[in-house]
């Protein structure tokens, strides 16, 4: 790298020249040789160096945009000239734009990222909190008082925790106000995510539907809490497969996936007798199946929007939940709607755990209170709802015990074992 020859080079450009020289020989040298400790403390320098450089580009950037940089080149603006000079997304550009302007009004924050004492994004958490302070504060040292603060606070909190204080810090600064202030803050917050929730769902043709949305912290917090419960690697092991090396595949597989898993069975075990109603009768998806399939057949079972599903699934669904059998005619005429069948009660389940405490798959401990009441003979062939006909089930067992690839042999105590077909 060729150092800046300039004979009358500025300062800073000397400096920058020198400082890629140096990192350069830094970044391509052998580093077996120094000693943990060394390691560990030159990582730390290294962020700070990382946040001095930032500093510097970020006044740069503010300087070019003050010297019309942008429009000189015939570009819609400065952070537009330097994302395509330096092939950064422009938005990325942007955001940075909008901080080297901030910083400019800002100079404990410009003064602190210089010396790396604080991360860029520590800066724009405190830029954007004290630019967002009301302008009536008739304490005009509030706005300098609350960025000491957050600076203070900078150093020992990582920017996403540094946020969630820099919401109330007109609490913590100037309480007899900020109270108030954060209060009604908050209140408009909550009433604007709530008014804003949005969700879009679309099939993607390939047996899969993608979505995205938008929706309130605490309603986000309680789908996160909920899911985490179904994507823990043991609940999750318990309703796969049986495998030697199942627990170690759920624990190595992506967090997203893992949370998909789980919202899928979030979707099944939703209480439908407690969903509003949606033309009169609580939200059901409606499965058509052929007596054949729901006794063991493979024809596929049709929901009522059009798209289908497995028999394998919808026998293992009409175990749990509740079964409508609607009968058709040689022309799919409807014939006779049934009514729903009454699932095991309360009662009857808790007598139910009494007898058998655990799942009642052999060599399977899966607690009672975690599984599925399984009808032995299935209400399709005219297996009754009572204990007699009732056998507890956990997660995989009873996705197993419907599954056609497996064979489920009675066992005497009342086990059951089951053998893949061959």
């Amino acid at each position: 790298m060729a150092k800046d020859s300039r004979p009358h080079a500025h300062t800073v450009c000397r400096a920058v020249a020198k400082s890629r020289r140096k990192t350069l020989q830094a970044a391509t040298a052998e580093l077996w040789s120094m000693s943990d400790e060394d390691v560990e403390a030159t990582l730390v320098e290294a962020e700070k160096l990382r946040a001095q450089a930032d500093a510097l580009a970020l006044r740069l950037l503010a300087e070019a945009d003050r010297r019309h940089a942008g429009e000189r080149a015939g570009a819609t603006d400065t952070a537009s000239w330097w994302a395509h000079r330096t092939r950064q997304e422009r938005r990325v550009a942007k955001g940075r734009a909008r901080l080297a302007e901030s910083l400019d009004r800002h100079e404990p924050t410009a003064a602190a990222l210089v010396e790396g004492a604080i991360s860029v994004d520590h800066a724009r958490v405190i830029t954007s909190c004290v630019d967002r302070l009301p302008e009536d504060l008739e304490d005009a040292t509030v706005p300098a008082r609350a960025e000491q603060h957050l600076l203070a606070e900078a150093q020992h909190l990582d920017p996403k925790t540094l946020a969630v204080l820099a919401k109330h810090v007109l609490t913590v600064v100037a309480p007899e106000i900020g109270e108030a202030r954060d209060a009604a803050a908050l209140e408009r917050e909550e009433r604007e995510a709530r008014a804003n929730a949005w969700l879009t769902m679309c099939p993607d043709g390939k047996g899969s539907v993608r979505g995205k949305f938008s929706i309130p912290e605490l309603r986000a917090a309680m789908l996160h809490k909920t899911l985490l419960a179904y994507a823990a690697p043991k609940h999750q092991t318990a309703t796969r497969t049986e495998d030697p090396d199942a627990v170690e595949q759920v624990e190595r597989r992506p967090s997203p996936e893992r949370m998909g898993d789980a919202f899928c069975e979030l979707l099944e075990r939703l209480p439908t007798d407690r969903l509003p109603k949606l033309g009169g009768l609580n939200a059901t998806v409606v499965v058509t199946l052929d007596l054949d399939s729901l006794t063991g057949g493979l024809a596929p079972g049709v929901l009522d929007d059009g798209s289908v599903i497995s028999a394998a699934t919808a026998r293992r669904l009409a175990c749990e939940a509740g079964l409508i059998p609607a009968v058709l005619g040689t022309r799919s005429e409807l014939l006779d709607l049934g009514r729903k069948t009454r699932l095991f009660s309360g009662a009857q389940r808790r007598g139910l755990n009494l007898t058998q405490p655990t799942c009642t798959a052999e060599g399977c401990d899966w607690p009672a209170h975690l599984c599925h009441a399984h009808h032995d003979q299935p209400w399709s062939s005219g297996g009754t709802t009572d204990l007699a006909n009732a056998r507890n089930l956990c997660p995989r067992h009873h996705a197993r015990i419907h599954d056609p690839a497996f064979e489920t042999t009675h066992l005497p105590g009342g086990k059951v074992a089951f053998h893949r077909r061959t």
